[in-house]
């Protein structure tokens, strides 16, 4: 950030107002300050960021580093959705380690966004059909834990097999609500990998058997485990090419 510089007056009036909050914009100084054109006030905070005061996420988005405790807020504040894929899983600490990218889960919004000044980045993602399933915590709109898990198995190569059956362990899901994201959907391939997956998984966790009966009669045709090229073993009951692996898949487990 560079250094702090002179305020002017003005400057001053909005910065006392607006210096112990977490996310600034336009509106924001508007509720204040009405009599101060728009003009004006977005080239006031402008100034506020290009002498150091705040940073900037997008034209006329800017947020205090200093009282920011997330940036799923600014992602999400950009653009609406919610909280999803690998970032949801660490949120809940089913993963351990911080991904620099944070995934938010559109309806139909596709765009990744570098964050100026940060090692982070914003990936949106659309679902379409799919985008369902999350709730509100605290300032944020994230994917239940249920869904998280469903997200992934939807978009493994986003994630890792390894990161998925390792958040299976700890999350102890609800697998009646988990089940429920599968009975809606005509996507077979995912319910034959999800149901691979699960059955390697079944000496490791108890998994109802209402779970393996609602997912073995959607097999249909042969599916590769992963999107990649690659050396694979053929499951005959749920018709899947694996090409990633035992080993690797429960790599934390091994």
């Amino acid at each position: 950030m560079p250094e702090k510089n002179y305020l002017t007056r003005s400057e001053q009036n909005i910065w006392e107002y607006i210096k112990d909050k977490d996310i600034v914009d336009n509106e924001l100084v508007n509720r204040i300050f009405p009599e101060i054109s728009g003009q004006k006030r977005r080239k006031i905070l402008h100034s506020l960021y290009k002498k150091g005061y705040l940073n900037r996420a997008i034209k006329d988005l800017y947020y205090n580093p200093a009282n920011l405790n997330s940036f799923y807020k600014v992602a999400l504040r950009i653009r609406g959705g919610y909280i999803g894929l690998i970032s949801a899983l660490r949120f809940y600490n089913l993963i351990e380690y911080e991904d620099f990218t944070i995934f938010v889960i559109t309806r139909r919004f596709r765009k990744k966004i570098e964050l100026a000044g940060t090692n982070y980045a914003i990936q949106y993602i659309p679902f379409d059909k799919y985008f369902t399933g999350f709730e509100k915590k605290g300032d944020i709109y994230i994917s239940s834990i249920e869904k998280t898990l469903f997200d992934c198995l939807l978009k493994p190569n986003l994630v890792g097999l390894s990161n998925i059956t390792k958040a299976f362990y700890d999350a102890k899901p609800d697998w009646n609500k988990l089940i429920y994201f599968f009975k809606q959907t005509e996507n077979s391939s995912l319910c034959q990998r999800t149901g691979y997956l699960l059955e390697m998984m079944k000496k490791i966790i108890k998994i109802p058997s209402s779970v393996f009966e609602a997912l073995l009669p959607k097999v249909r045709y042969p599916v590769k485990l992963l999107p990649i090229k690659g050396k694979s073993k053929f499951n005959k009951k749920w018709k899947v090419q694996d090409n990633a692996g035992e080993k690797a898949i429960l790599s934390w487990w091994n």
